[in-house]
């Protein structure tokens, strides 16, 4: 941020647009990347589902196939066919051997022929299409063979080998009697393969347990016969393989993503003319911004650094009539105020001068005229002395307690605590007691756990004299003032000073409660004040000027019955 702020404004304009149009690339080019990906993840998705769907039909058709199988081999017709030794019985049991073939080749038109074995290995009965001389004569499990072509070479086929038992042997000794070789034809499969192909030029192949090319799926003029001419593994390809384990054969998908991507390549291009028309743009829009603001900022700041050599009397000559203008204007309507405000400064610093003389020359007169604090403690301190003297403890008692008030009032900080102002308000009521002869009492009432408390100085005393001399002292007959100081909550603190004296009329009640409004509304303005409502007024002021809104003060009075004034204040509030 340092270094774009020692810049000019034309300079951070270039580097936020080319950041921005890096920014832009970058996230093209990550946007492609990303979206690639993920369509690259959803395919292979796709086709492992529809590999295993493929899968379970290939399973499905040879499940089927060994169904076939066993209802034709082990029916009464070919049980007895295996258990003929002599050959002319076989002779005259070829007509029914060749009815059970035929209806079985009937039930599926892959199966495009049968052989039959004994238990020697010699061929005992076929019909249809013939199978190399290399193919296994016996077998004890239901095997498949690889693929190989037909005998026009026009047609591929595989084996299916199926083990013959005699059913009437014992379950836990297998009598062996022969093997029955299905010829199949691949047909099938590449039906099966195509409908399950994703993409127009995508290979789908199954391959046999040698690696040769049973069928495939593919578009391509060109189709390999064995694994290794596939070439399987390049990075242009999405190659996904499945086994089949009952077979030892596998499923094979290739999915070239150049024609994954076709649609994704639409979109680059798309970003790329996005690309380009934002640059344009960018462009216009810094040729806009340098001719229609940074040059008349310039001249802006041109006319400013010269505006000390040509005058005061010089001004900007506007040319545009945007906000430049409008500030060039702006600059010349305050050039003439000041102008016109630097004649009145002059004229208001010599009054105010000459009034500051005036206030020092008042302030030595009243600091010559002053009293010194110490003189007037230690004269209360020798009338004290004196009155122990002489013995006059009542005029001892009071000349102490006036001492300590006006030590009290007039050192230290306005931050004290409720226990100082209970001491000060005591010593206070020692006097009003003594003066009235006990016909005015005062009564405390305080938590002491409120004692540690901060409060504000010099609250709690002229309440008090407040309600003596303006309630009590008119009274004929005796008074009481109460002063109960109580914990609102954690936090908040009510002094309630609530005397029996003659109370306030009304219209001066709200005359009173008025001018704590006007105050409220002026802040520290000056207030006229009623003779009976000054002490109440000035400490109103004192306590919004310390606590604001964090503390209150209400006025409840009625005529002949008395008056009763609460405050409520913060204690988190700092003072100072």
């Amino acid at each position: 941020m340092k270094f774009f702020g020692n810049v000019s404004l034309g300079r951070q304009l270039l580097y936020l647009i080319t950041i921005m149009l890096v920014v832009l690339l970058l996230s093209f080019v990550v946007t492609n990347i990303i979206a690639q990906q993920i369509v690259e993840q959803k395919v292979t998705e796709s086709t492992n589902k529809i590999l295993l769907q493929v899968e379970e039909s290939v399973e499905s058709f040879y499940g089927d196939m060994e169904g076939i199988s066993y209802s034709l081999l082990y029916s009464p017709t070919i049980q007895s066919y295996l258990s003929a030794d002599d050959v002319l019985d076989r002779i005259l049991m070829n007509s029914d051997i060749e009815a059970q073939f035929s209806s079985t080749t009937s039930l599926k038109d892959t199966i495009k022929g049968i052989q039959i074995y004994n238990s020697s290995g010699e061929m005992i009965g076929s019909i249809g299409e013939m199978t190399h001389e290399t193919e296994a004569k016996t077998t004890e499990i239901i095997s498949y063979s690889g693929v190989y072509e037909g005998q026009g070479r026009l047609n591929k086929y595989y084996t299916i080998a199926v083990p013959i038992y005699n059913l009437k042997s014992d379950r836990f000794i297998r009598d062996y009697r022969g093997m029955c070789l299905f010829i199949m034809d691949v047909s099938n499969f590449e039906t099966i393969l195509r409908k399950s192909k994703i993409t127009e030029n995508a290979q789908l192949l199954l391959l046999d347990q040698h690696g040769q090319v049973i069928v495939s799926a593919s578009n391509t003029d060109v189709e390999a016969k064995d694994r290794e001419q596939l070439r399987l593994g390049g990075s242009e390809e999405i190659v996904q393989t499945i086994a089949l384990p009952d077979t030892g054969w596998e499923l094979i998908s290739v999915i070239p993503k150049q024609e994954l991507f076709e649609d994704m390549n639409v979109i680059w291009r798309l970003n790329i003319a996005t690309y380009a028309i934002v640059f344009l743009l960018l462009c216009l829009f810094m040729a806009t911004f340098y001719s229609r603001l940074l040059r008349p900022i310039k001249a802006l700041m041109e006319f400013v650094r010269t505006y000390p050599k040509k005058g005061r009397q010089s001004r900007f000559s506007i040319r545009y009539y945007n906000e430049i203008g409008v500030l060039g204007g702006s600059l010349n309507q305050m050039l003439d105020d000041i102008d016109a405000l630097s004649e009145s400064i002059q004229l208001a610093q010599k009054q105010m001068y000459e009034t500051e003389l005036s206030k020092n020359r008042m302030e030595l007169a009243v600091y010559r005229h002053q009293i010194n604090p110490h003189f007037l403690y230690n004269t209360l301190e020798a009338i004290r002395g004196l009155a122990l003297y002489n013995k006059v403890h009542d005029l001892a008692d009071i000349t102490s307690s006036l001492s300590s008030m006006y030590r009290y009032s007039v050192k230290g900080d306005n931050a004290v605590t409720v226990w100082d102002e209970l001491v000060h308000l005591r010593q206070y009521a020692t006097i009003i007691q003594f003066r009235f002869r006990g016909k005015i009492q005062i009564q405390i009432e305080a938590d002491e756990q409120l004692y540690s408390k901060p409060a504000l100085k010099m609250l709690l005393q002229p309440l008090v004299e407040n309600a003596v001399f303006h309630g009590l002292e008119k009274k004929i007959a005796p008074g009481t003032a109460v002063v109960s100081i109580t914990a609102l909550d954690e936090h908040r603190i009510q002094y309630v000073i609530q005397d029996d004296g003659c109370g306030i009329e009304q219209d001066k009640l709200e005359q009173l409660r008025a001018s704590w409004g006007q105050f409220r509304l002026v802040g520290q303005a000056e207030m006229k004040e009623s003779s009976q409502g000054i002490g109440l007024t000035n400490i109103y002021r004192r306590l919004k000027l310390y606590y604001g809104e964090a503390a209150s003060m209400e006025l409840e009075s009625e005529r002949d019955k008395g008056t009763t004034v609460t405050i409520t204040f913060d204690v988190r509030e700092k003072l100072e």
